[in-house]
């Protein structure tokens, strides 16, 4: 029932469009790979499923939505742009500490 929810509202909405659905991820990736999609929506939250799409294709967005939509998880691979100004030694040595530092969100992607 969730599929078809799901289907109906991105139907409903000027400039989307369903290329298809599957029932089983056995595949998956070749399939997303021959339609090319700019989404592909989860019926579940798997996040070695998704990195292994993102791998592939890298400007896709994977959907999970689980529970009957009580729960979701939007995965992407976001090319980040921060203005830092004018750096300073010290500024510098922030942005660099920041940018290595694991974040959270990145425990998913085991790679």
């Amino acid at each position: 029932m969730l599929e078809e929810i799901v289907t109906h509202v991105l139907c409903s909405q000027r400039g989307l469009e369903v290329a298809g659905t599957v029932r089983k991820v056995d595949g998956l990736p070749k399939k997303v790979a021959k339609a090319r999609p700019d989404v592909v929506v989860l019926g579940q939250d798997d996040p070695p499923l998704a990195a292994a799409l993102l791998e592939q294709s890298p400007r896709l967005k994977v959907l999970a939505v689980v529970e009957q939509g009580q729960d979701s998880w939007l995965y992407g691979l976001n090319p980040e742009r921060t203005r830092l100004g004018a750096l300073s030694p010290a500024r510098l040595v922030r942005a660099v500490q920041r940018d290595a530092r694991p974040r959270g969100a990145s425990a998913w992607w085991n790679r």
